[in-house]
C-alpha cells in the first residue's frame, strides 16, 4: 500500500519541526531523487490503513536510499504530533502504525560517509557542505504488515553465562560534526525508547552525558522519556566520563574532570551513579587511569578496542587491570569482539569460545545493537534473545556478579597499549596545541581566582565542558573530518582566551591598584627571577601556586 509523500528540501543548518513544517512542500514519489550532501530534507508522509488489515501489526516501510554508490548513509527522524517519535536508518527501516490514519513527517538527513576504498574522499578531507547533485534516491515507502520473525532453537553454550545489553556507541564527532552526533542520538535513542515501551524486559546501557546534555537542550520530550526509563530500570547510564574521551593526549587533571562532571551530571540529572568506566573504542589506556577510576567512585572497566591489536592481542577477557600506583580495577573486554553485535547464533557462540578466562570465569558481556547513528539494536535481536534463551540486563549487574563469582584472575600492570592509529599523535597539531593551551589557561583561571576570592563558577563550568567535548576520543586525536577541526580550533581557541581573561580579572584584584610590581607563579615549585624592568632590575621571588609584589629593590612573598 503506496503512501503519499511530499518533500521540503532545507540546505545549510538544520531547522526545527516547527519551522520546518511551515515550509513549502512539493509532491514527491518513489523514484525521485533526494539530497544534495549535508542538506535535510523533511517528508510529510500520509496516508490510510486498509480496513481489512484491522488487527494485525501494521508498519510504515521506507527505503530513503540508504546504500548508494557514492558512499552515503541516511538516517531519519521520524515526529508524529510534533513530537519526535522514531528514528528510521538502513537498519530499523519501518516505524508502526497504530491507527487507521497514518500522518506524521521525517527529518531525513543526507550525510556523506568516508570509506577506505579510494573511490570516496579520505576522512580528513571530507569537508561537503553543499552540492547539487542529489544524495539519495527513494525506493520505498509504503505500509505493510509486520510478523515477528520466527523464534530460533535455543542456545546450548554449557554452563557459560551471557549477560546482553543493548548498545548503540556514538561517536560524538567523527565522519560528521558535532550538530550531526547530536541528531544521531535523537534518531537511535528515539527508536530504543519505543523498543522499551514494546519490549518491557529489554536493557539499554548508554554512556557520555554530554550527549545526554543535548537532548535536554534540544529534544526535552526524549529527554524526559529517559529520565521516565531511568527510574524504571530499562535505561541503565554507563560512564563515567563527560564523553569517552582520549586518554593519551589530555592532562591528568583533564581526565579527573572528564570523570567529576560525568559523573555529577548522572547524579544530578538522573539520581544516578555509574560505578562503570565505559571506554569501548578508545586508542588506549595510560597507567595512571586505574587510581582515577577508583578514586572517582568507579569499580568496573569495560573496553573492547585493544582486541583491533595487530601484534600483542590481549590475553585475558576478565583480569584486575593494576595500575601505576598498585590499584587494582576489576577490567572486562567482550569476548565477541564487538560493542555492535548482531545478535546471531554464530557470534554468540564465537563470543564463548573465544572467552579466554573461563577456568576463572563463567560469565561474560554481550553488547548488541548498531551505533554511530545505525540505531541501536532491532525488533529483531530482542526477539532473537527471546528465542535464544539469551537474557538481556544491565551491566552493573553483570560486573556485580562476575567480580564476586570469579577466581584467581590474572593481573595486567600499567598501560593497556593500542597497536592501531599511531598516527593520532601527530595529525591535527593545531588542534593539539589549542587543547594543551586551554588546559592550561583553565588551571591558571582556577588557581587564581581561588586566591582572588571571585571564582566564576558557571563560566568556569561552560568552559571545562568545552574542552572535555573537543576531547572526545575522534576528535582530539585527529581523526574527524575537516569540519570537525574547523569547530573544535574555534572552540579550544574561545576556551583559552576567555580562561585568559577570567585569570586576568583575579591577578588585578590579588594585585591591586597603584604602579607596585606583581609577579606571579603557577608552578608547583618555588621561582626566584631577576625581571628587567627596562629602567631597572628586580630581584623576585615567589612560592610554589603563589605570587609576590614589590617593596623597594626586591619583590617578596604574599
Amino acid at each position: 500500500m503506496q503512501l503519499e509523500l511530499t518533500a521540503r528540501l532545507v540546505r545549510g543548518e538544520p531547522v526545527s519541526f516547527a519551522d520546518a513544517i511551515h515550509g513549502a512542500f512539493e509532491p514527491f514519489g518513489v523514484g525521485d531523487s533526494w539530497g544534495p550532501p549535508w542538506s535535510t530534507t523533511w517528508f510529510h508522509v500520509r496516508g490510510r490503513v486498509p480496513d481489512e488489515w484491522g488487527g494485525r501489526p501494521v508498519v510504515a516501510v521506507f527505503d530513503l536510499g540508504f546504500d548508494g554508490p557514492t558512499g552515503f548513509t541516511c538516517e531519519a527522524l521520524a515526529w508524529k504530533e510534533g513530537r519526535p517519535w522514531r528514528g528510521v536508518d538502513p537498519n530499523h527501516r519501518w516505524v508502526p502504525v497504530d491507527g487507521p490514519e497514518v500522518d506524521f513527517y521525517l527529518e531525513a538527513a543526507a550525510n556523506p560517509r568516508a570509506t577506505e576504498q579510494g573511490d570516496a574522499p579520505a576522512p580528513s578531507m571530507v569537508a561537503l557542505r553543499e552540492s547539487p547533485e542529489p544524495a539519495f534516491v527513494m525506493r520505498q515507502a509504503e505500509l505493510a504488515l509486520w510478523d515477528a520473525p520466527p523464534p530460533e532453537a535455543r542456545l546450548d553454550i554449557g554452563s557459560h553465562l551471557i549477560t546482553a545489553v543493548g548498545h548503540a556507541h556514538i561517536d560524538t564527532a567523527w565522519e560528521w560534526p558535532l550538530r550531526e552526533a547530536r541528531r544521531k542520538c535523537a534518531r537511535s535513542w528515539s527508536t530504543q525508547l519505543e523498543l522499551m515501551d514494546r519490549y518491557p524486559d529489554y536493557v539499554f546501557a548508554c554512556s557520555q552525558p554530554a550527549q545526554y546534555a543535548w537532548m535536554k537542550e534540544s529534544y526535552p520530550e526524549i529527554y524526559s522519556r529517559i529520565k521516565e526509563k531511568v527510574a524504571s530500570g530499562q535505561w541503565e547510564p554507563v560512564g563515567a566520563m563527560w564523553v569517552e574521551a582520549d586518554c593519551n593526549l589530555p592532562s591528568g587533571e583533564a581526565l579527573v574532570r572528564q570523570l567529576v562532571h560525568g559523573k555529577r551530571f548522572f547524579m544530578r540529572e538522573l539520581g544516578y551513579e555509574t560505578r562503570i568506566l565505559w571506554l569501548p573504542d578508545v586508542f588506549g589506556y595510560p597507567g595512571n587511569l586505574p587510581q582515577l577510576i577508583k578514586e572517582s567512585g568507579c569499580d568496573y572497566f569495560l573496553t573492547q578496542k585493544l582486541s583491533w591489536n595487530d601484534t600483542n592481542p590481549p590475553e585475558h577477557h576478565t583480569f584486575w587491570w593494576e595500575g601505576i600506583d598498585g590499584t587494582r580495577l576489576f577490567t572486562h573486554f567482550p569476548p565477541a569482539d564487538t560493542y555492535n553485535g548482531d545478535f546471531t547464533r554464530d557470534e554468540l557462540e564465537m563470543g564463548v569460545r573465544n572467552f579466554k578466562d573461563a577456568d576463572r570465569s563463567r560469565r561474560s558481556l554481550y553488547l548488541f545493537g548498531f551505533g554511530d547513528g545505525g540505531g541501536g539494536p532491532t525488533a529483531e535481536m530482542i526477539e532473537a534473545a527471546h528465542g535464544l534463551g539469551v537474557p538481556m540486563g544491565h551491566a552493573t549487574e553483570f560486573f556485580d556478579r562476575a567480580a564476586a563469582e570469579a577466581h584467581d584472575l590474572a593481573t595486567v600492570s600499567g598501560e593497556l597499549y593500542f597497536e592501531l592509529h599511531r598516527g593520532t599523535y601527530t595529525s591535527q597539531a593545531r588542534t593539539k596545541r589549542l587543547n594543551r593551551l586551554a588546559q592550561t589557561a583553565l588551571r591558571e583561571a582556577e588557581m587564581w581566582s581561588v586566591a582572588a576570592d571571585d571564582y566564576p563558577g558557571e563560566e568556569l563550568d561552560a568552559l571545562w565542558k568545552t574542552l572535555l567535548l573537543n576531547q572526545f576520543h575522534d576528535i582530539l586525536p585527529g581523526s574527524s573530518i575537516d569540519w570537525v577541526y574547523e569547530q573544535a580550533e574555534r572552540d579550544l581557541s574561545g576556551v583559552a582566551f576567555a580562561a585568559v581573561r577570567a585569570a586576568a580579572r583575579a591577578i588585578k584584584a590579588i594585585a591591586g591598584d597603584g604602579y607596585r610590581a606583581a609577579v606571579f607563579n603557577v608552578n608547583s615549585h618555588p621561582r626566584k627571577e631577576v625581571i628587567d624592568f627596562g629602567h631597572r632590575l628586580i630581584l623576585a621571588e615567589a612560592p610554589p601556586c603563589g605570587w609576590a609584589v614589590q617593596t623597594d629593590q626586591s619583590v617578596r612573598d604574599e
